[in-house]
């Protein structure tokens, strides 16, 4: 019996969810694991980088290779591998031995990923991908606003160690889940792995990956360090930040849902235009919000954050669908080098974000954040002149 379209959805925004939430969840116990690991914190971090740049160099080569294989079962062994590197970190010690845990959570979690998002698109049909690819990217965005609170909670009550085997639990459900949910879902015409990275040769696909490096760059890099931000430049008191950061998350998802809709109404080129330039002025007005409102600065910046959080997460599925548009009979691929691009860009966004807090101030973060949103903006535009408009993916 055939599963409705909307069960299989939402399954792979549940595979978004779980696969997901070990990359988040290590920052927000950062401070729980490094003495457990025998390292400081500033060492222990380099896991997350770790994990950023094997998820954005090596699984467009792990999605290239598996190409030729059915995605249902793509995703089966990429969550089975991932339910296995994060029962692993039981025997977790020290830094060293997190490493291959780390990477194999990235290549397995990534691949997965990037196969979920490309089976939407291809399930839901033209008509309805953007909000079949907003409902699973909601899923990844879950893992952010849940997983992170839960975990750290596990985490200082009982152990660091307890997290990790509890997302590889949810991983062997999600896992057997697909076997019952998803049709068997035939692999995309083989492409050779040559063929697949001289897709990076193109301008047109080459322009539009660093599109989405700038772009999430612009976003990380505020993100990252807003709670010092906010505390530090806002003079918000430390009790309001969680709530606070509760409502971004919330407003992230009411975001990817309003963008994906946005996006089969008129298209993710007018989107990304739209949101693009929303964030900037998001962006910009941040710092003028406690001045806008001096008897409660508080309700000022929340509501600029908000509008910030529903207009940049508005632009993802806009996003997506303009990647595998690029080569519509390589959408897998495309995807692929998409996810690895934003996964680039958060570490490229983290990196300029802690020069800039050291050079610069906290305070410069936004302006900074606008520039390379607005630089995203005008690239963008740049390719569109150069190659013509990407077409309407079907």
């Amino acid at each position: 019996m055939k599963v409705p379209l909307r069960y299989q959805i939402l399954l792979l925004a549940m595979t978004t969810f779980v696969a997901g939430a070990n990359e988040y969840i290590l920052a927000g116990i950062l401070d729980v694991v490094a003495p457990g690991l025998g390292a400081p914190v500033a060492l222990a971090g380099q896991l997350i980088t770790l994990y950023a740049f094997v998820y954005g160099l090596c699984v467009p080569v792990v999605v290239a290779l598996t190409s030729h294989i059915g995605r249902r079962k793509v995703m089966i062994t990429a969550m089975l591998f991932y339910a296995l590197a994060s029962l692993s970190t039981l025997l977790v010690r020290d830094f060293w031995t997190f490493v291959p845990v780390r990477i194999l959570q990235a290549l397995s979690g990534g691949t997965a990923v990037v196969t979920a998002l490309s089976t939407a698109a291809s399930l839901a049909g033209s008509q309805r991908q953007g909000r079949a690819i907003a409902t699973v990217i909601m899923g990844f965005t879950a893992s952010l606003i849940v997983a992170v609170p839960v975990g750290r909670e596990i985490a200082l009550r009982f152990g660091w160690h307890a997290v990790f085997p509890l997302v590889g639990l949810l991983s062997l459900i999600v896992a057997s889940s697909h076997r019952f949910v998803l049709p068997a879902l035939s692999p995309a015409a083989a492409i050779p792995l040559r063929a697949q990275l001289a897709f990076l040769r193109r301008p047109a696909v080459l322009a539009g990956l660093m599109v989405t490096v700038l772009w999430m760059a612009g976003y990380v890099m505020l993100y990252s360090f807003l709670t010092p931000y906010l505390i530090g430049v806002q003079h918000l008191d430390g009790a309001s930040i969680s709530p606070l950061l509760l409502a971004f998350g919330v407003a992230s998802l009411a975001g990817s849902r309003f963008g994906g809709s946005r996006t089969d109404r008129h298209g993710y080129h007018a989107t990304l235009v739209a949101s693009k330039l929303l964030q900037a002025v998001c962006l910009l007005a941040l710092p003028l919000a406690a001045w806008l409102w001096p008897s409660g600065s508080l309700y000022g910046v929340a509501f600029v954050l908000m509008m910030w959080s529903v207009t940049a997460w508005a632009a993802g599925p806009a996003q997506q669908i303009r990647a595998a548009a690029l080569v519509p009979d390589a959408r897998g691929v495309l995807v692929g080098l998409n996810q690895s691009g934003m996964q680039l860009g958060i570490a490229l966004g983290t990196a300029l974000g802690g020069v800039a807090t050291q050079t610069l101030g906290l305070a410069g973060l936004p302006w900074l954040s606008a520039v390379l949103i607005l630089g995203s903006l005008a690239l963008m535009g740049f390719c569109r002149r150069l190659t013509g408009p990407v077409p309407a993916l079907q």
